[in-house]
């Protein structure tokens, strides 16, 4: 049975990430059916959302927190191929292309998700044929953001992929902000993301930080220096 309700479900209305997350690219009157076909839970830190091998229930909305998305092998290891923060949507692939799961997802700290079931999204899309250039943008942007991580994974040098990856991982309260920090990120995540040896990663943040580009602490890592990390990631300025 699902966990998920409509009790207590987060008004998008209202929402602080409201211009990261696909409803504000909505119309007015399809923002107003999104609103009332969502159902919601809570999930503390590193509990399964769905796990590789089951059907999918529907799309998912991060209202609060992130959801890692990541694959097993045989041997336990792991890979983390996404980490989804508050906005974006996720899900979605499995279930448009109507197999099951090729990975599985957990939350990161205290998280709050929205679900659209396939039923009721599929009602909305009927009723709202407008929005789906809105979602084939979505597919094509991570299809783009894929090719662009497989690009980095053959060419590019250890810490640049660490940076890369910190840059990707700044919270959404210090985006854009003089202080951008990084929190709930372990140095095991960061090897899973990468595809780096732990021992690498550990070393590449050890460099990072003697070069005052990065200072670690308990419970998070502060850019001290962001266009110094932007370059090393081999980023855009403007990025």
């Amino acid at each position: 049975m699902s966990r998920f309700s409509k009790t207590g479900v987060p008004d998008c209305r209202t929402c602080r990430f409201k211009p990261s997350c696909f409803y504000d690219h909505l119309d007015p009157a399809a923002q107003k059916a999104w609103n009332k076909v969502r159902s919601a839970a809570e999930f503390s830190a590193d509990q399964t959302v769905y796990s590789e091998g089951e059907m999918p229930e529907g799309i998912y909305v991060i209202c609060k927190g992130r959801v890692k998305i990541f694959t097993t092998d045989s041997r336990g290891q792991q890979l983390i191929t996404w980490i989804r923060h508050p906005g974006e949507l996720f899900g979605h692939i499995a279930l448009f292309s109507q197999c099951e799961y090729r990975c599985s997802g957990k939350s990161m700290g205290h998280t709050v998700l929205s679900l659209i079931d396939s039923k009721s999204l599929s009602a909305f899309l009927d009723a709202h044929p407008g929005t789906y250039p809105l979602l084939l943008r979505t597919i094509a942007t991570e299809l783009r953001m894929v090719q662009d991580r497989l690009k980095d994974t053959a060419y590019q040098p250890a810490k640049s992929k660490v940076a890369a990856t910190l840059i990707r991982a700044i919270s959404y309260k210090s985006k854009g902000t003089a202080s951008p920090a990084i929190h709930g990120l372990k140095r095991t995540e960061i090897a899973e993301i990468t595809g780096l040896a732990l021992e690498t990663v550990v070393r590449a943040l050890a460099e990072l930080e003697k070069s005052r580009v990065i200072k670690r602490e308990a419970k998070a890592i502060k850019i001290l220096d962001y266009p110094v990390l932007s370059r090393l990631a081999g980023f855009h300025p403007s990025k």
